[in-house]
């Protein structure tokens, strides 16, 4: 697929992009900018880790369509490409079993060894 076809989004700096405990709609490759990635839902939560162009966020979302366990912020102005669920799961599923398998295992063993700190 292209990358002229796919859905770009602009987050300015501070703009939440994902809260934790949210229902999952897509995940993002970042093209440019920053993402804080913090445990819990408040914007004051500490910050897990930094994300930069390349890398991914909200990925095990489209793996296991579990609620977000973190939330992203972007740190400053961030362009996105939005990766759908439907786009992901038949490029997963034209994978081999081996890595559909190392995938879903990878996800859940993640999830089950990060705490998830989701406060009303």
């Amino acid at each position: 697929m292209s990358i002229e076809l796919l859905n770009h989004q602009v987050f300015n700096g501070g703009e939440v992009i994902f809260k934790a405990g949210e229902s999952p709609r897509c995940a993002y490759l970042i093209q440019s900018g920053a993402v804080h990635i913090l445990a819990g839902r408040e914007d004051h939560a500490p910050i897990v880790t930094t994300l930069v162009a390349g890398d991914l966020l909200g990925e095990m979302a489209l793996v296991d369509a579990q609620p977000r366990s973190a939330t992203a912020v972007a740190k400053q102005t961030t362009t996105c490409i939005t990766i759908m669920p439907g786009d992901f799961g038949s490029r997963l599923a034209k994978s081999d079993p081996l890595v559909r398998a190392m995938v879903k295992s990878l996800t859940r063993r993640l999830r089950q060894t990060t705490p998830t700190r989701v406060s009303a």
